[in-house]
């Protein structure tokens, strides 16, 4: 599986639950289409570089997560109708960007590769 690293824009007027509820959509479609997430960073409310929909703010979302190539284009889809998503942006991680990851995220990704097939199978 390949490692992605999703960066979501979520409509600024969205209450904390409602926040919340969105985030766990989000992280439920990647876990129930074969995925598996490594980290979800909320950075909160900040201001675009631009306007977008009329929006000069935005909740930003950052997710890190390990997925099959063919399941991103089910994730594309699903947020060009999902009306909470300002604006997306999903990114394939290559083996330097991955060598960068923080420890806790990194160590995972690493105990992952260097396993052999009979170990990746029993985790």
């Amino acid at each position: 599986m390949n490692i992605y690293e999703k960066m979501i824009i979520l409509n600024p007027s969205l209450s904390d639950e409602e926040l919340s509820s969105t985030i766990e959509k989000i992280t439920n479609l990647i876990t129930n289409t074969g995925g598996e997430i490594l980290k979800v960073d909320n950075w909160g409310k900040k201001k675009l570089a631009y306007e977008i929909n009329k929006q000069k703010t935005g909740i930003y979302v950052l997710f890190l997560f390990k997925s099959p190539s063919p399941v991103i284009k089910k994730i594309e889809d699903y947020f060009k109708v999902f009306d909470p998503v300002v604006k997306f942006m999903v990114v394939k991680l290559g083996k330097k960007q991955i060598a960068a990851l923080p420890k806790e995220v990194g160590a995972s990704v690493a105990d992952q590769e260097t396993a052999t097939p009979a170990q990746k199978v029993a985790s």
